[in-house]
């Protein structure tokens, strides 16, 4: 997500209380002094490209490929995966204190309702998506969310095509190998690390979430191809079938007119798969007096 700060507005401290405890939509009451307020409790107006950090306004500005494309693919994988249980949601604004809302790039998130407010819960997991935004502007936004009770933070670095998770202990980001997998409940499947950049393992890890999550029209192809081979195998049972039958009738008839053949001639017989050569040496052991008169071409 690109961000500009060309025209910042920062709420004066009249406005800032104002924003505070207006009533949050949905009719629950904006947070008392010293509470936080509900994640969705919003100081900014969903849908402008807007969000707040510690007062100021920043604008969200759109993006070019690949960093827009990356936006895309991002979605694409985490939405895949997700257990049973939880949602995801793309630019949900989350209300990470008093003077602060942010929109991460994709936010995962409990389905049930907060018990308490009676809004969504805070997302478990977030993520960014990052090309031409300044880190020290993502680090900022991540340490309030973090502060907040978001549990894993990821920041998907789309130029040097890595991602990295947010570690709480030392405030600080650091890098996931591409060996290294995302292990989360809110996930059917671990998610490769190189998968947040790559399309084709996106694909791939998507699929066995799919899998485990017995997907019916994936259990449905599954099916009708199992039925399709079973078919087939009936189909080519008989054919064999036909096949010894002939085999045998050619190698009987020829036992039973003397006509001597060797192991060669046997074998030759017995591995012929062409129903119609079959036949044809067939009508010629009726009147064939040496193996030769059978095989000739």
């Amino acid at each position: 997500m690109s961000h500009s700060r060309s025209t910042p507005m920062t709420l004066a401290s009249t406005a800032s209380t104002r924003a505070t405890h207006t009533p949050a939509r949905g009719g629950r009451p904006a947070a008392s002094r010293g509470e936080l307020p509900a994640v969705d409790d919003h100081l900014v107006e969903p849908e402008t490209h807007t969000e707040m950090i510690d007062g100021v306004v920043y604008e969200t500005m759109s993006a070019n490929e690949p960093h827009a494309t990356q936006h895309t693919e991002v979605t694409h994988l985490l939405r895949g995966c997700l257990a049973e249980g939880y949602e995801a949601a793309v630019d949900m604004l989350t209300r990470a204190d008093k003077k602060t809302d942010v929109a991460p790039d994709v936010s995962v998130y409990p389905s049930a309702r907060d018990p308490k407010t009676g809004g969504r819960q805070l997302e478990e997991l977030a993520f960014e998506v990052c090309d031409s935004e300044r880190e020290a502007h993502v680090t900022r936004k991540v340490k309030k969310l973090a502060k907040r009770g978001v549990r894993r933070l990821f920041y998907v670095d789309v130029e040097a095509r890595r991602l990295r998770e947010w570690h709480h202990a030392s405030g600080a980001w650091g890098p996931l190998d591409d060996d290294q997998e995302i292990v989360d409940r809110c996930f059917r499947v671990p998610i490769p690390a190189k998968a947040l950049v790559d399309r084709v393992l996106a694909d791939d890890t998507v699929a066995r979430a799919l899998l485990v999550a017995n997907n019916r029209v994936i259990e449905q192809a599954l099916s009708e191809r199992e039925r399709k081979g079973e078919r087939r195998g009936v189909r080519r049972g008989l054919r064999r079938g036909e096949l010894l039958s002939l085999s045998a009738a050619v190698l009987c008839v020829l036992d039973r007119r003397r006509v001597a053949l060797d192991d060669g001639a046997r074998a030759q017989v017995l591995a012929c798969d062409d129903r119609d050569q079959l036949a044809v040496w067939l009508g010629r052991a009726a009147t064939a007096a040496t193996a030769a008169d059978v095989f000739e071409v």
